[in-house]
């Protein structure tokens, strides 16, 4: 940037010289009762030397300018735009988050139902509807911790299982998953908890290891 300002100085410089002298030759051959044409023709020249002047200084300089320009972009973008990659501990701290999360809306829930059972101006209904919505989060929540616990032997140590009674969402940090580790997450899942493969989502959180 500092030679692009000292070179526009200099263009300008420059350019406020020729004005003068064109305007000095204009101004001595009035003054000298000089030929109109002579004065034209030596105002012309001297406007043709600064177009000469200010279009190669120009063109320099523009061509610093995408030159700049090139290296600031090659030093500030990297990668794919809109692609975040992760570490290996960022990863495992989303999925974390995940079942704390998970842990937190259960907690919730379930304090919900318990509020209903133990409320005596319910009908008996209520309550033994509440009580049926219990046991199935106590049963969910005992199938997710059966399915990480054996995906964590199968060398899935970092991932969440977050069931409905509908299906199931997987959330594994991993840079990528291969056809056959999708494969064995399935059937896993499957095993432990008879949601059918069709019905689960397995998302992997990209990570680098560091």
């Amino acid at each position: 940037m500092k030679r692009i300002f000292r070179r526009n100085q200099v263009i300008i410089a420059a350019l406020a010289v020729m004005i003068a002298v064109a305007g000095y030759l204009n101004y001595s051959g009035r003054i000298f009762g000089g030929d109109k044409d002579a004065a034209e023709a030596n105002s012309e020249l001297a406007n043709m030397e600064l177009l000469d002047i200010s279009e190669e200084d120009l063109a320099e300089t523009d061509g610093e300018i995408a030159s700049n320009d090139s290296e600031e972009t090659d030093g500030t973008v990297e990668g794919t735009p809109g692609e975040a990659v992760l570490t290996s501990g960022e990863a495992n701290a989303v999925v974390a988050e995940a079942k704390v999360t998970r842990e937190q809306v259960r907690a919730k829930n379930k304090e919900s139902l318990m509020e209903i059972i133990d409320n005596q101006n319910l009908s008996d209904e209520q309550k033994q509807d509440a009580v049926n919505q219990l046991l199935v989060l106590t049963d969910l929540t005992e199938k997710e911790a059966a399915a990480e616990t054996l995906l964590a032997s199968k060398g899935f140590d970092q991932a969440v299982v977050s069931l409905t009674q509908e299906g199931a969402d997987i959330v594994v940090s991993a840079a990528e998953l291969s056809d056959a580790n999708r494969a064995q997450i399935e059937d896993i899942v499957t095993r432990k908890t008879g949601i059918a493969a069709e019905n689960i989502v397995i998302t992997p959180i990209n990570s680098e290891g560091k």
